[in-house]
């Protein structure tokens, strides 16, 4: 499997875990810690913090009318061995298939065992839902 297949493969994931609402398996995608830079400052939560992150900003979703999540894997470089930046473009999808919102992502991933999430940048997130009136 080439990079660019095993990255694609594991948004594949990703997605598949958000579209099933489960939170633990979105929680086992990343690494014990996370990092998430944001416009409101940087901030890390452990595994077990972000699962319930998870839980609500699935909650969250559920309560904006989203009933599927869509990914594009937009693009991927590997920036050292085993460490990789992606771009991804995710659009909420409503009851009727309408788009509820859209933004991109990005992040910075490193394979040990296999690919997990080291760090995500979700300013685009903030600002489609904010735009929307509201706050995950």
């Amino acid at each position: 499997m080439t990079f660019q297949d095993e990255i694609a493969a594991f948004f594949d994931s990703y997605i598949d875990a958000f579209a099933r609402w489960d939170a633990d398996a979105v929680c086992d995608l990343w690494e014990p810690v996370g990092l998430f830079p944001s416009p409101g400052g940087n901030f890390a939560m452990d595994r077990q913090t972000f699962r319930g992150h998870c839980a609500t900003l699935m909650d969250f979703y559920r309560q904006q009318g989203v009933v599927r999540p869509v990914g594009e894997l937009l693009s991927t470089a590997e920036l050292f061995p085993h460490v990789a930046e992606a771009r991804m473009a995710y659009r909420m999808k409503g009851e009727g298939a309408e788009t509820v919102a859209e933004w991109e992502h990005v992040y910075l991933l490193r394979r040990t065992d296999r690919w997990r999430v080291t760090l995500t940048i979700a300013d685009g997130e903030m600002a489609a839902w904010a735009a929307r009136g509201a706050q995950p």
